[in-house]
């Protein structure tokens, strides 16, 4: 234990700041972490003397290396941080102590629920849910996908015997579906607060088994649903990279209510399209969210649930290096992101329901499908998705290596829409130094088209339809030789865009070979030239009009320019 220092109000500690190697005592004075003087702190240890109030207010934070004895109260606000290091310290109450930890929900309308678990090891569903009019606990291996949702992956059940009325002990790490409204007839419109306050705070390694069911219509695995077990916020990108079973997490949002046009097992179905998702590569919104505020940020709040599939059995654990002591209030907040991500997002016009994906650039990922960075998209009624041929997969996050503006993917598009209805192609969100400097381009092998999405949104018609590959994004920017490119530094091709002829110029080395490719791959027109010829004139006339790549050969090497022939 640490050199002691007692708080003694204000900003006053008998040895001065707590830090690391300090027993912080509250013993003659309460403290509030948000109150005037104030602040979050760190110790080695900490005691809560009889009769004393430690309150760690919102968005601040309390970090202990070892254990905290409480006789008085400690009180964690909502989006407050409890967090403690050494994974055996414990949280000891004495016989007249109190904790309490508050968490507010968002604004909830009729039938909205929360999934939701316990930072507490004693709570019930007749304690700090007594309020609730209903809460469901979900049994895996019950789930079979049901046969009318679109494709995708799919988390409405065959015959509603997935999630059932739950009474008993809340177990610590699972997700439970809570309704606290009145009924299902209450008009809501409000936030509900909930206290926790049986039992103890967790700490330490926290360990559940994923359930597989292994049935053969399931092919996207099975839905298990987890929650956050601490009095903290926790690091949903560490979670997933310490959990093999796991390669995405699900979010439910607060966005539309449930309808007889939804198909699912019940007369009225909540829609897919309120359900986000994150992996190792950043977050897609959920397809109903007219803004950007439901992107995940890779923060799971304290109490929160979530669900994830998993195609084996096994232990899924969280512990205390997935611990935060800030960014408690995923309830909801926009995301912060700092790599190279670029959002594609589609929305009828006229029905006014969307679809986004996410492509990511990761020095640590590659064009294979790599777990953890590369997810199968959400099934929904309109779809946008990166589609990878090498593994038929249709996915919602893909991943590959870092970003190179020879990169180019292609992009599913799915509708259960019967009439002929427009849609709407744009970026929705452009991040990271590489691929800002970059103009974004998007090709629709069906029209034959090409959109610079940088500046335009794309619009087009179609009916009921699924075509894997009819779209191509695309890159084009400036081109930056490093000491090892400077033979192709002097190659010039010209005009671009052009109509019918296209200049190639060597000013350093003859050209031995040009080949035009299309957008699939193609190879579409070869040249041969003499070992003298720099410069040549190839027709492209014959060409129909869209994107392609010119590979340009010569003794010290190749280099391959895009063109657009108009």
């Amino acid at each position: 234990v640490g050199e002691e220092t007692i708080y003694q109000g204000g900003n006053n500690w008998s040895n001065g700041l707590p830090d690391i190697g300090s027993n912080a005592k509250i013993s003659t004075n309460d403290y509030n972490t948000s109150g005037v003087g104030n602040d979050s702190f760190s110790a080695c240890t900490c005691e809560v003397d009889a009769n004393r109030v430690l309150t760690v207010g919102p968005d601040t934070f309390i970090k202990i290396e070892n254990d905290i004895v409480v006789n008085g109260s400690l009180l964690v606000n909502h989006t407050g941080n409890v967090v403690q290091t050494d994974p055996s310290a414990v949280v000891t109450k004495g016989p007249l102590g109190v904790i309490n930890v508050e968490l507010t929900t968002p604004i909830l309308q009729t039938r909205d629920f929360m999934l939701m678990g316990s930072p507490m090891d004693e709570e019930t569903r007749n304690d700090v849910f007594t309020v609730a009019f209903l809460v469901l606990n979900h049994d895996p291996s019950n789930f079979i996908p049901h046969p009318s949702v679109p494709g995708g992956t799919n988390f409405m059940d065959d015959n509603g015997d997935f999630w059932t009325t739950y009474n008993g002990d809340i177990n610590v790490g699972e997700g439970y579906i809570v309704r606290p409204q009145d009924g299902y007839t209450d008009p809501a419109n409000e936030a509900y607060d909930m206290t926790y306050t049986k039992g103890t705070l967790n700490n330490g390694t926290v360990s559940r088994t994923a359930i597989f069911n292994n049935i053969i219509d399931n092919p996207d695995g099975t839905p298990n649903s987890f929650a956050n077990p601490y009095a903290s916020a926790i690091s949903g990108y560490e979670f997933i990279d310490q959990n093999a079973l796991v390669n995405e997490i699900y979010f439910w949002e607060h966005l539309t209510p449930p309808s007889s046009n939804t198909p699912g097992y019940n007369s009225i179905n909540f829609s897919m399209g309120d359900i986000s998702m994150y992996n190792l590569s950043g977050g897609v919104k959920a397809s109903n969210d007219p803004g950007v505020s439901t992107i995940p940020n890779g923060i799971i709040a304290t109490g929160q649930g979530f669900v994830f599939r998993t195609q084996a059995e096994g232990p899924v654990a969280f512990n205390n290096s997935m611990r935060l002591t800030s960014g408690n209030t995923t309830l909801r907040t926009p995301n912060e992101n700092e790599t190279d991500k670029l959002w594609v997002n589609l929305r009828s016009t006229m029905y006014d329901i969307e679809s986004n994906t996410l492509i990511a650039f990761n020095p640590d990922a590659n064009a294979a499908i790599n777990p953890g960075f590369d997810s199968d998209r959400v099934g929904s009624f309109v779809s946008l998705y990166t589609y990878h041929p090498a593994t038929n997969s249709e996915l919602g996050i893909q991943t590959t290596s870092a970003f190179d503006p020879e990169m180019k993917f292609s992009l599913g598009f799915a509708t259960q829409i019967a009439e002929s209805t427009e849609y709407e192609i744009s970026i929705d969100q452009l991040i990271g130094e590489r691929i800002e400097n970059t103009r974004v381009f998007l090709f629709d092998s069906k029209e034959n088209t090409t959109t610079e999405l940088s500046t335009t949104n794309y619009l087009f018609r179609s009916n009921k339809t699924e075509t894997q590959d009819r779209f191509t994004i695309f890159f084009i920017s400036e081109e930056v030789l490093g000491p090892d490119d400077a033979e192709f530094g002097n190659i010039l091709v010209y005009p671009n865009p052009t109509k019918n002829i296209l200049n190639i110029l060597s000013a350093e080395e003859p050209l031995e070979r040009l080949e035009i490719y299309d957008l699939r791959g193609r190879l579409m027109q070869e040249d041969v030239d003499g070992d003298d010829i720099v410069e040549t004139a190839l027709d492209v006339s014959r060409l129909r009009a869209g994107v392609y790549f010119v590979k340009v050969f010569t003794a010290s090497g190749t280099i391959t320019k895009k063109i657009i022939k108009e």
